[in-house]
């Protein structure tokens, strides 16, 4: 199995296009933010004192669950091109059997996942360190660090449970420039949460992304908002809430109450990834013996 999980991470990045590609809807969603985005946010919070601090950290946060859902995708790649190409077929022949042999495709993509957020939270934490002095603390970094490997998991077992439908590599190419183009609205990483009208509010809180980047914003500005704000509590989450720190359904989710829908989605989409390949298992099994 950790053969076919080096052999895949192997086949992901000798092809630099599909890297770069694989990248491009977060690499869209910073420059936009650069050129267009971040004066015309700014020119509403003139009397915020760290808006721009806080406007580099909210960007980072939604910008790296970008990453992940795109990534994961483009490393879930192979599961389609070695069923097109019957290599799927070839390898169920040998005693790996279908559970291990998806396992593989799901660790792999996850592992891609991973590394590229941490590529692309390099790249950012590196520029707005340069540009407009921000600092986050180890803590800060340690925990976003979790934050990533749950979203690279979540990320790669909701795309296997989409590749599953996808039989050819045209139809996948298609569904990769969608993900890749949506992805930013979905999880709020394009334009703040506050300002979108109530039918693209509920989309967004029914994107399992949406739950990581909230937890990404609250621990990357919770120091700049407690700088910003002070006491004045009510003021705090409004912003927040504006800005998609924090979700809103009846009220404002906790951290824990976030963390904690990620940790059962997460758990269930597993599920969902893993257990068709169990019962196929278990069918191949029955008709051999």
């Amino acid at each position: 199995m950790f053969a076919l999980i080096k052999r895949n991470l192997i086949l992901y990045f000798r092809n630099h296009s599909g890297v770069v590609f694989s990248l491009m809807g977060a690499m869209i969603s910073f420059i936009l933010y650069l050129i267009f985005l971040k004066n015309s946010i700014q020119a509403n919070w003139k009397d915020i004192q760290g808006g721009t601090l806080l406007l580099d950290q909210w960007l980072i946060g939604g910008t790296l669950v970008i990453t992940g859902i795109t990534t994961t995708l483009a490393g879930l790649t192979q599961v389609v091109s070695d069923r097109e190409s019957d290599v799927y077929k070839d390898l169920l022949q040998t005693d790996i059997g279908n559970v291990r042999l998806t396992f593989s495709y799901l660790a792999s993509a996850s592992l891609i996942g991973l590394l590229m957020q941490g590529t692309m939270f390099t790249i950012m934490s590196a520029y707005f360190s340069v540009k407009d002095g921000l600092s986050l603390s180890s803590e800060q970094i340690a925990s976003v660090l979790l934050l990533m490997v749950l979203n690279a998991i979540l990320s790669t077992a909701i795309n296997a449970i989409i590749i599953n439908f996808v039989k050819r590599m045209s139809s996948l190419t298609s569904l990769s420039a969608i993900v890749g183009t949506g992805a930013g609205f979905l999880v709020g990483g394009l334009i703040p949460v506050g300002s979108l009208p109530d039918f693209a509010q509920t989309l967004i809180k029914i994107t399992p992304g949406s739950y990581v980047a909230a937890l990404n914003r609250q621990i990357l500005m919770q120091e700049q908002l407690a700088t910003t704000f002070g006491t004045n509590t009510v003021m705090r989450v409004k912003f927040e809430k504006f800005l998609g720190a924090r979700i809103a359904w009846d009220e404002l989710l906790t951290q824990r109450e976030t963390l904690n829908i990620v940790i059962i989605i997460m758990s269930m989409t597993v599920l969902l990834a893993l257990v068709p390949q169990l019962l196929a298992s278990r069918k191949r099994k029955k008709l051999i013996a």
